[in-house]
């Protein structure tokens, strides 16, 4: 049995059991978001209220995520479980990059910060976002995206599921026709950056620089798998290279997760709050189970 972790991007929602766990692991958490307060100058005890959603502010609503997914990695690391391979999913990859040794955990908080602000520059008079789709088929979505210009598919999460990123105003146009092309669900996300698209192409120009001359990357102890591409890799040049194609390019986690299910990889631990990959693996083909 080969054990996989995967790291969430955004939390949209607490699944109702972190404030038990932060409870009973405390000093796992709390020390991770003492040193994140303070690296980052934000008071992130503040956007933490269990009785709703991760706050609205995307910056906080990154940083928050990367927490919980640190903390749970490190918990797992004291338990003795130690996986096979390491799956970030979009902006998961930066606490995916911790777990394997990559980066510190200061470090993970700096590319959070500097992507987000890099990317908030290059779209600063531009209206973006991006969009979910569920229950029509690649073919549909490919339709669909032909005669719309300023939206692109940035996300394959499964057979009938998709995420499109873009000018806001046309995305909410193509989800009006998914929907009338008979979609389950078709809504904006709760995020304005167009991640995995080319309107981060300036960005991208500029993170790769930030990267060189401020990130110190380090070969990972883990197996990483690419959620581009589905290579395979541990060294720091091809971390480096994801890190930075992760910000503009398209990925596709379906293939991700049907990739390391073809090499064995069969139970998944998803490390952060939420169970966000968990609903994504209802929609994956397979023998395999998400703790």
């Amino acid at each position: 049995m080969s054990v996989g972790f995967i790291f969430p991007a955004f939390v949209s929602e607490y699944s109702g059991n972190e404030p038990e766990v932060i409870r009973k692991y405390s000093g796992v958490f709390d020390k991770l978001l003492d040193q994140a307060c303070v690296h980052s100058g934000i008071n992130l005890k503040q956007c933490i209220n269990y009785e709703r959603n991760i706050p609205d502010h995307e910056l906080n609503a990154q940083l928050i995520s990367y927490i919980f997914s640190c903390a749970v990695a490190d918990l797992l690391r004291e338990k003795k479980l130690v996986p096979e391979f390491l799956a970030g999913y979009s902006m998961g990859l930066y606490a995916a990059l911790y777990c394997g040794g990559s980066i510190s955990f200061t470090q993970g908080l700096d590319l959070i910060t500097g992507a987000y602000r890099l990317v908030n520059a290059s779209i600063a008079e531009v209206d973006t976002g991006m969009g979910s789709i569920v229950g029509l088929s690649i073919e549909d979505i490919l339709n669909l995206l032909k005669n719309k210009e300023g939206v692109f598919l940035a996300n394959t999460n499964g057979e009938h599921a998709f995420l499109i990123s873009g000018l806001k105003p046309v995305i909410q146009s193509l989800l009006l026709e998914a929907r009338m092309e008979g979609a389950l669900h078709a809504s904006l996300m709760n995020v304005r950056s167009p991640y995995h698209s080319p309107f981060l192409d300036e960005a991208f120009m500029m993170f790769r620089e930030f990267i060189q001359e401020q990130i110190t990357i380090r070969d990972s102890s883990v197996k990483i798998i690419s959620s581009i591409d589905q290579r395979i890799f541990i060294h720091k040049e091809d971390i480096s290279t994801e890190l930075i194609l992760n910000l503009n390019t398209r990925i596709n986690w379906l293939k991700t997760k049907e990739s390391l299910l073809e090499i064995g990889v069969n139970r998944f631990v998803e490390c952060g709050a939420g169970n966000s990959l968990l609903k994504i693996g209802k929609f994956i083909k397979g023998s395999f189970k998400i703790y």
